[in-house]
């Protein structure tokens, strides 16, 4: 809740003051301490949010002229994190769905107050559980940026170590033992900065702390420098997090003098050499201070992106010299129209930002129309001629919803991109306020269906490969094909972004997974023909385990393709196998009748996992990716994970175990006996399958 956590800031939209009052009544008599404002007008609203922090708002679906659609458009494009529960007469299920579609909470029926009151307490838990979540990630930020600092400018040697192995070291202790960078020592064993006639006695400490964590964890001991000579140390152990992972710590006491240094080249590093504005790293800087600043004591800010338009082209018109006084004439006209506070910064060739505190919505809109308008009548003198130029200019407000820095930026940026799709603004010159999109787009549903269909006729599809790495001294090649659709404004979207999707029709979905079928195996075919001994992975929706006739094409399609049996496994997820058990348990028998091997994925999130397993017909079994994020940070999880592996093992399942996205991870998962690993440490999705299979056996 608000700043006073005791008393509940309420703005409320009714017919009538009555209605208005018996709300406020309602909940004085639950408990609450109530502060409420009746909202008149639209106007009224925008006044109210710029203003002031509040909690909640309860409306009736429509009073006079204002409907609650109005309501949400104005909090998203405020950048406002305000529930909305809307109470009605009569509560129908669609008016329902479309309402929380539209972003409010819930709608209530107007006559159940006790059904209220427990919303009401339900949101405002969830609300104070966001912004106590918004202030931590402020309070890391700034502990984690302390901390950092402290070991890059400590004195003493700091290293983190996970199994024995480095996974970081400050400056000092890379000087102390002649590495250059972190990257030479990550993966190297603690063991090796340690002299030959010490290593026996460190072991024995090592494993000591390890299992004890001894009371006094100190150890005096030789370790090897640069040049090879030993010298005395004192290692002091500690448990830490680094990188959201477990790990030791382990600080060296050496007596060494490394203070001086550098308060100008801090104020030169800071500036953009060419403009004199400040450069991205100072800006981003000040930005994480404006965003703590409005998490924590309500300020508030805007952002603005400002983009030359079409600067290519005045680069190949003017050159790229005079390109640069076109630069400096633009950057002239803000640094004239910023005041002292404004923070002014080159991110990019032919990009400024600048950072206004104070600013709301309209303020920086006018500011943005300002400096558009001052840059489209600049004229600029190169030689003997004249160039003009134009800025489209995004706009993101700091608002205490605000968390992470590169958002607000990356939001800006998009408005300004978004400059472009207003009408009259097709070649630039605009400004445009950053607005959240509307979650309730039942036409982009529609849309995405049609772009499927034409992908499957067309060519907008994308295969990519991942590799799996047999931990176990598999010699066949694996991988496994994941699906993208290349989308109208250049970005892609994963498989599970549509096949997932209700607004989906099932039929498409089986179309999808035939295309993914037929397009893998002829390049399977075709890779296998060259010499390679490759198994290939292919995920099915929910859909195709309903497709009776789908086994029966699976193998014309593996024969069309030349594919011996067990060259292609096919994969379908825990949920969908649980959730259509019967359908699951025939398909999978169907396929191995045929001898092409099943996949169970995401497994191990039911309630009873293995039980779902007693009913499918499979060979191999990749566990949910949850495991993995886990593993190196909660016991709980790294003991559950070793524990049902095992009992995958007894059932004589191969276990795969995916996301894998550092060298730390790896020791466990060998330990545990899991069969392959895949993830971004192996390597991340490619176009084709280029993977060096024999390189990572040492891995």
């Amino acid at each position: 809740m608000s700043a006073n956590r005791d008393t509940l800031h309420l703005l409320l939209l009714t017919e009538t003051q009555n209605d208005a009052e018996s709300l406020v009544s309602l909940m004085r008599n639950s408990g609450s301490a109530t502060r409420a404002h009746q909202i008149t007008s639209l106007q009224d609203l925008n006044e109210q949010l710029q203003e002031k922090s509040w909690d909640m708002l309860i409306a009736q679906p429509k009073v006079g002229d204002i409907a609650y659609e109005d309501l949400m458009q104005l909090i998203r494009r405020l950048n406002k994190d305000l529930p909305v529960i809307l109470i009605a007469e009569d509560v129908d299920p669609m008016i329902m769905e479309a309402a929380i579609k539209r972003g409010a909470c819930t709608v209530v029926p107007q006559d159940e107050s006790n059904l209220l009151v427990m919303v009401i307490q339900r949101e405002l838990r969830h609300l104070r559980t966001r912004r106590e979540l918004r202030t931590l990630e402020v309070r890391i930020r700034e502990a984690e940026k302390r901390c950092q600092n402290l070991l890059e400018n400590s004195r003493d040697a700091v290293a983190y170590i996970h199994d024995g192995m480095h996974v970081y070291a400050n400056q000092a202790y890379l000087e102390l033992f002649g590495y250059q960078s972190v990257e030479e020592l990550e993966g190297m064993p603690i063991m090796d900065m340690v002299d030959g006639s010490a290593q026996q006695d460190f072991k024995a400490f090592l494993k000591a702390y390890q299992t004890d964590h001894l009371s006094n964890p100190e150890l005096r001991t030789r370790g090897i420098n640069g040049d090879g000579a030993a010298f005395p140390m004192l290692m002091a152990f500690s448990q830490a997090t680094y990188a959201d992972e477990r790990c030791t710590q382990v600080l060296i006491r050496i007596n060494a003098d490394n203070s001086e240094l550098e308060e100008k080249l801090r104020e030169i590093s800071s500036r953009d050499m060419m403009t004199g504005l400040y450069n991205k790293q100072h800006f981003i800087g000040n930005l994480e201070q404006a965003v703590d600043r409005a998490v924590l004591k309500g300020a508030r800010g805007a952002v603005l992106y400002i983009n030359i338009d079409h600067f290519g082209r005045i680069k190949s018109e003017v050159g790229i010299s005079h390109a640069d006084t076109v630069i400096n004439e633009v950057a002239s006209v803000l640094k004239k129209k910023a005041n002292d506070q404004d923070v002014l910064a080159r991110v990019g060739e032919d990009i400024f930002c600048c950072l206004r505190m104070g600013a709301d919505a309209e303020s920086a809109l006018a500011f943005a129309e300002v400096i558009r308008d001052k840059v489209e009548h600049l004229l600029i003198d190169i030689g003997n001629r004249t160039v003009t130029a134009t800025v489209s200019i995004g706009i993101s407000l700091i608002t205490e919803n605000s968390s992470r820095p590169e958002d607000i930026l990356q939001q800006s940026h998009h408005a300004a991109d978004d400059v472009r799709k207003q009408e009259g603004h097709e070649r630039g010159n605009g400004c445009y306020l950053y607005v959240p999109k509307d979650a309730d787009e039942k036409k982009e549903a529609e849309s995405l269906e049609k772009l499927l269909i034409d992908a499957i006729r067309g060519s907008s599809f994308r295969l990519m490969f991942q590799p799996m790495i047999s931990l176990r001294g598999d010699e066949a090649e694996h991988y496994e094909t994941l699906l993208r659709l290349k989308m109208p404004d250049g970005e892609e979207l994963s498989a599970g972004e549509f096949l997932n999707s209700t607004e989906i029709s099932d039929d498409v979905k089986r179309k999808i997974d035939r295309w993914v079928v037929l397009h893998t195996t002829k390049l399977l075919g075709e890779h296998r023909a060259k010499g390679h001994n490759t198994r290939m992975f292919i995920n099915l929706s929910a859909a195709s385990l309903a497709d009776e006739a789908l086994p029966g094409w699976i193998g014309v399609a593996m024969n069309a393709a030349k594919l011996p049996k067990g060259s292609v496994v096919f994969q379908f997820n825990e949920e969908d196998a649980g959730r259509m058990l019967k359908q699951a348990q025939v398909f999978s028998q169907a396929l191995t009748e045929r001898a092409i091997p099943c996949a169970l994925s995401r497994f191990g999130c039911a309630l009873n996992p293995m039980q779902t397993l007693k009913y499918m017909n499979v060979e191999y079994v990749k566990v949910d990716g949850s495991f993995t994020r886990d593993l190196g940070q909660n016991p709980d999880t790294q003991k559950h994970l070793k524990e049902m592996l095992e009992q995958l093992h007894e059932e004589d399942k191969k276990t795969i175990v995916p996301l894998v996205e550092s060298a730390t991870s790896v020791a466990s998962l060998w330990q545990f006996g899991v069969h392959f690993i895949q993830g971004f440490y192996v390597q991340p999705p490619q176009a084709s399958m280029t993977f060096d299979f024999h390189d990572d056996n040492d891995m």
